[in-house]
């Protein structure tokens, strides 16, 4: 129950993280139309709630992710998927606080009066940092869902044995059946 638990949240938190920074890449192309005063002030609006949602998000991806992986330790593909994902959590991290991080201070403190002539890099930059998150979340978001709908061997060496268990108590509960009946006629 555990284990499961730990999935599913870690599920929530690679596709939290993944449609915020897909949503970021899908505005692209509508953002490279806009003046450096528009884009500016699109910037300083809308993308209060990101941060916030996204940390979290990410942080709690990694710690799930990494817990996921210490119990799994001894289920070779199960462990190896985990850390996989943890791995792309802690990345997603690293690019926010080297990249976006700095980028986002840096633009908040901007005015339409102190855009620099640079700013397009600065945008470009942003937005690379997030295409590079919404990967490493989009893979995280793979790995979790064909964990899960495409059990591995120690998951189906579980499912056959609950099976076997199974068939075993029909067979059992047929056999007595069948016996009380002889034992009637």
């Amino acid at each position: 129950m555990i284990l499961k638990t730990l999935r599913l949240v870690c599920i929530i938190c690679a596709a939290l993280a993944c449609g915020l920074t897909v949503t970021h890449d899908l505005e692209m192309p509508g953002k490279q139309l806009l003046s450096g005063a528009e884009w500016l002030t699109v910037q300083h609006t809308f993308y209060g709630g990101f941060a916030i949602v996204g940390g979290l998000a990410e942080v709690l991806g990694l710690l799930t992710a990494g817990v996921l992986a210490y119990f799994q330790r001894r289920q070779r593909m199960d462990f190896l998927f985990s850390l996989v994902v943890a791995l792309c959590f802690a990345g997603m991290l690293v690019l926010f606080a080297v990249g976006n991080n700095p980028l986002n201070q840096q633009i908040a403190a901007w005015t339409p009066q102190t855009l620099p002539a640079n700013w397009h890099e600065v945008r470009d930059a942003w937005d690379m940092f997030h295409a590079a998150s919404s990967v490493l979340a989009s893979l995280a978001l793979l790995l979790l869902l064909i964990s899960v709908l495409h059990p591995t061997t120690s998951q189906a060496a579980t499912v056959t044995s609950a099976s076997s268990t199974k068939q075993k108590q029909q067979n059992s509960f047929k056999a007595t059946h069948l016996s009380h009946r002889l034992q009637q006629e």
